[in-house]
């Protein structure tokens, strides 16, 4: 299938139904063609398979994380996210996953404030970045399948973007598409504290600010579990650096045992690091 097409033909149906149009028509005329399927042989050590369900089971999704914390009354504010025409500094497979992470995360806050235009941009710059990664079949399998289908709500287009590269056994078939998928979970959830810090920031309500606080508060179990998951790429110099300033994140967390003890002082430390965490990605 060709790429541009492919692009195309995804990113018109999700701003169509990001501004609350009906895509169906649109989505049956513009795809045609089946996407390719992959046949890289399954070589995938099933203890690090096993390892890699375990965790993400057990971790919520970022892009529900997104979607909770939409509701929270804090106008949409399209400066907190990356540009999506910014050509990140990449070197690396592992960065690159990274930021696949940021990007579905950035076009998933665009997509439940259903600014349809952030959204259009977005999925350009996530088929774009998944090219570069050499996923971009990947994505068309997985991607495109669903399309075929007749995307027709947000609920169903969030769905998708959970199941790019992390909920795909289709996909993991190797140790280092399992390390790809773990590194891309990563850069998602590290993109959902950002915006969980910095959404938490324009909060006035002191009601919303209270359960703001505790739903920062809440991802001390959910990164354990995200720094156990990358414990086993010890071998992998900048997970190790990745996965070392998250678990700093985490101590700090989880030093607070009750969610009302977390005050201005304690977010402001936490959000600092976060910070700090995420503009090394997206520098």
């Amino acid at each position: 299938m060709n790429k541009l097409f492919l692009a195309t033909s995804i990113s018109m149906s999700i701003m169509l139904v990001s501004c609350g149009d009906k895509p169906s028509e649109e989505i049956a005329e513009n795809v045609t063609a089946e996407a390719p399927k992959d046949t890289t042989p399954i070589t995938v050590n099933e203890e690090t398979k096993f390892k890699f369900d375990f965790a993400i089971a057990n971790i919520p999704s970022p892009v529900g994380s997104i979607n909770e914390i939409s509701g929270w009354g804090v106008d949409y504010n399209n400066t907190l996210l990356v540009d999506a025409k910014k050509q990140l500094a990449a070197s690396s497979e592992f960065s690159k996953a990274l930021a696949l992470g940021v990007f579905n995360i950035d076009m998933s806050y665009a997509m439940v404030n259903n600014k349809g235009e952030d959204v259009l941009k977005y999925m350009k710059t996530v088929v774009t970045t998944s090219d570069a990664l050499g996923l971009k079949s990947a994505v068309d399998q997985m991607v495109g399948k669903r399309a075929e289908k007749n995307l027709s709500n947000k609920d169903s287009l969030l769905k998708i973007l959970d199941e790019i590269f992390v909920k795909s056994d289709s996909y993991l078939r190797t140790n280092e598409r399992v390390y790809t998928a773990s590194s891309v979970f990563a850069g998602s959830w590290v993109e959902s504290l950002y915006l969980t810090c910095k959404i938490t920031e324009g909060v006035k309500d002191a009601a919303v600010k209270e359960k703001a606080y505790k739903h920062l508060w809440d991802q001390r179990f959910y990164l354990k579990n995200l720094t156990d998951l990358l414990n086993d790429y010890k071998d992998k110099k900048e997970c190790v650096a990745l996965n070392d300033e998250l678990k700093k994140i985490h101590t700090e967390i989880d030093a607070i045992k009750d969610p009302k003890d977390l005050k201005d002082a304690n977010f402001k430390t936490i959000s600092e690091k976060i910070y700090a965490l995420r503009a090394s990605i997206v520098k």
